[in-house]
């Protein structure tokens, strides 16, 4: 049999056409590959938690102003007055453990307890040696003898006990946002520390909490440390980065944060 000169060529360009199709990864016919998603994962942080006592930012601001009506030249925000590594009653916690890790697994300990039943009001700050030292006594607190306390007080102790532990103030920050727990939305604090070249969120509410409609305390273990390197954070919107050193607003680019608080 005789096979012509165009017969060839036509041969020759399928097998080259070919072994491109299997060889290529990123030709021009192929679909971009994807950049890998993180896991939603489960909420870790009660629904109800969010329903019972989110922060009103606006109402925040306010009630802050009233506890704190003179603003000191070193500070840009008056959620920083919240964060205390000098404090003797943070300093003395520091002092029975070592580095950031073991700081959140004692902060995953902590109850958490709505400012309503602690405190009979939406909303009440406290400082971080109030937080450790007065709450298990105080008579609104159904779990005599526990520290206790709501997001905002677990996320500035945490973050006051991590820079009290000698982190750098460019390497750790409380965040206050609005987040989505599970089919609820509101405003919440988390801790966000420098981890491997990201920032690392860290959830000290997804330990053990107080249900006010059953009365009772719901025990959980809390997310490991580097839970959140591999799921995602369920943030909708950043209102506030700060310690006590730094302050930044997102929306406004105002404040004195270094530029890797940028988001």
């Amino acid at each position: 049999m005789t096979i012509n000169k165009n017969t060839i060529c036509a041969l020759l360009v399928m097998i080259i056409l070919f072994t491109c199709f299997l060889l290529c990864q990123g030709c021009w016919w192929e679909k971009p590959q994807e950049k890998p998603v993180l896991k939603q994962g489960p909420a870790l942080v009660a629904p109800a938690l969010l329903k019972k006592n989110f922060i009103d930012e606006d109402k925040l601001k306010r009630q802050l102003e009233i506890v704190h009506p003179v603003l000191p030249p070193d500070k840009q925000s008056r959620y920083q007055f919240y964060i205390t590594p000098n404090d003797p009653t943070v300093g003395a916690l520091a002092g029975r453990i070592n580095g950031a890790q073991e700081a959140y697994g004692e902060a995953v300990q902590w109850i958490w307890v709505s400012d309503q039943t602690l405190h009979g009001e939406s909303e009440k700050w406290l400082m971080p040696r109030e937080f450790l030292s007065d709450t298990p006594n105080y008579p609104g607190n159904p779990l005599k003898g526990n520290v206790v306390s709501d997001c905002e007080e677990q996320a500035n102790t945490l973050v006051s006990l991590v820079r009290a532990e000698g982190v750098n103030p460019e390497n750790v920050r409380v965040v206050l946002g609005k987040v989505k727990f599970g089919d609820e939305e509101g405003g919440h604090a988390w801790v966000e520390i420098w981890h491997n070249g990201r920032w690392l969120a860290l959830e000290a509410t997804s330990g053990p909490y107080w249900d006010d409609d059953e009365g009772k305390l719901v025990t959980k273990g809390g997310a490991p440390f580097n839970y959140y390197e591999n799921h995602d954070y369920p943030v909708i919107q950043v209102w506030s980065y700060y310690n006590d050193i730094y302050y930044l607003d997102p929306r406004t680019g105002s404040g004195n944060a270094p530029d890797s608080w940028q988001p």
